[in-house]
């Protein structure tokens, strides 16, 4: 019996190891659990993505946000375009594409994305277009701050040379918006009626990065011994750095950059420079760049009026602020001139702000004689002939011409006895200032006026 199991249990063993390789067999040929996508072929010759990117600061926080526009120098076919938060977070509303024949494509992905923070990104699908891209549209807001953005776009013609320009008016829609938007200004013309506002450029970080650069060559320098290589080569590269930091402040971008931003990097690096030997390397490399700095403020003052004043109060007041800070510096110092040529240059823009302000608010000859009277305190508080009180003066010249005539064209309408209180009126202003003065005569004549 036992010869018998033992027999029974090699003939099993046998028919397994004759099994064995044929389930081996099988289970080398069994497929996955789930199918494994291909590998992705490589590309073919030339068809390697080469991308170019742009960084754009200070989006605005405005809710529906405002329209930025990059445009590529030479025309390029674009296979996709990303947008990746630097600070803060994002939200893009809208975009589209410009084709070299004319045509606007609008970029599905981008269409009311979600907010997205630092180290996220939007991405479009693949273009697929056959028309070269000449600019991107990208209507875009920032939340919580003011966000940082990089726009890249990905070719397989050439790397896309981007660079940030101003946006045409959008046909319909919310492209439409910034024309006017606001409200602000004399006709339209200041207050961010204006494209160029809504997407101004900003230098100031880079040249923060290069004035970190430049500190620490100059650390370099002091530590080594006189003309040694060392010495020679920290010194070289000092000069060098200063030359970019005043490449970016003479640059169309530093124009565009907030007046207070390039105000305070401008007094930073005369200060920096005050604590330098007298003419040495770095004492030249401040006084360089603080005097570009000044400059691109007398520059791009004219964009900062248009972008921030929105009143004849706000200008005058902007007048008033540059006297006051040119007060602080030495006389006849650089930041001293740019301030003076900058309050002057304010100043004189200030009559006919006015006038159209008046013409465009209606305001009445009540009106205008209230701000008269605010002005000419005002003119007063200055020194006689200066630039602050000869520049309030020519104003309350043209308060008193723009007063008249709107009496001269209401009187007509009134009657006697409304007249006759104007009269009693205009006689008790008179005698509040100083005989023959510029206001007494002002409302003499006026007191004339309202008698015929």
């Amino acid at each position: 019996m036992k010869k018998k199991l033992i027999v029974g249990m090699l003939a099993a063993a046998a028919v397994m190891q004759a099994t064995s390789p044929a389930m081996a067999e099988y289970s080398e040929r069994r497929p996955a659990p789930y199918p494994e996508a291909p590998p992705m072929p490589p590309p073919p010759p030339g068809q390697y993505l080469q991308e170019g990117s742009l960084e754009i600061q200070s989006v605005t926080r405005r809710t529906g946000g405002e329209w930025y526009r990059i445009s590529l120098r030479r025309a390029a076919s674009l296979e996709r375009i990303e947008v990746a938060a630097l600070a803060m977070r994002l939200k893009i509303h809208d975009a589209s594409v410009i084709t070299e024949d004319g045509r606007r494509v609008s970029i599905r992905e981008f269409r009311n994305t979600a907010v997205f923070g630092v180290g996220s990104r939007a991405v479009s699908e693949n273009l697929n277009l056959r028309s070269r891209i000449v600019a991107i549209d990208i209507l875009a807001e920032s939340y919580g701050g003011y966000a940082d953005v990089r726009v890249t776009a990905l070719s397989t013609d050439s790397r896309p040379q981007l660079v940030l320009g101003n946006l045409p008016q959008q046909p319909g829609g919310n492209g439409g918006h910034n024309g006017g938007h606001n409200g602000g200004g004399n006709n339209g013309g200041h207050g961010g009626g204006n494209y160029a506002c809504s997407r101004r450029a900003d230098v100031t970080r880079s040249l923060e990065q290069q004035d970190v650069e430049m500190d620490a060559w100059s650390r370099r320098k002091n530590a080594a011994s006189y003309n040694s290589v060392e010495y020679n080569m920290a010194d070289r590269e000092l000069k060098a750095t200063a030359a970019r930091m005043v490449q970016i402040a003479k640059s169309n971008e530093a124009k565009e950059t907030k007046m207070e931003k390039l105000e305070v990097l401008g007094a930073l690096y005369f200060q920096k420079m005050n604590q330098q030997s007298y003419n040495s390397t770095q004492y030249n490399a401040y006084s360089e760049v603080g005097r570009a700095i000044f400059s691109a403020m007398e520059n791009g003052l004219k964009l900062a009026l248009d972008c921030d004043i929105r009143t004849t109060v706000q200008l005058l007041a902007r007048g008033d602020e540059y006297v006051g800070k040119m007060n602080t510096y030495s006389y006849n110092s650089v930041p001293y001139n740019a301030y003076s040529r900058m309050a002057q240059q304010v100043y004189a823009a200030a009559p006919n702000f006015y006038e159209q302000e008046v013409r465009r608010l209606d305001k009445t000859f009540m009106k205008i004689d209230e701000e008269l009277d605010e002005n000419h305190r005002k003119m007063n508080s200055y020194s006689y002939n200066s630039v602050g009180y000869n520049s309030y003066a020519a104003i309350i010249r043209k308060g008193v011409e723009l007063s008249q005539g709107s009496l001269r064209r209401l009187v007509p309408h009134m009657g006697s006895l409304q007249r006759f209180d104007l009269v009693k009126h205009f006689d008790g202003r008179k005698n509040a200032y100083s005989y023959n003065s510029l206001l007494y005569n002002h409302f003499a004549a006026m007191k004339e006026i309202a008698a015929r």
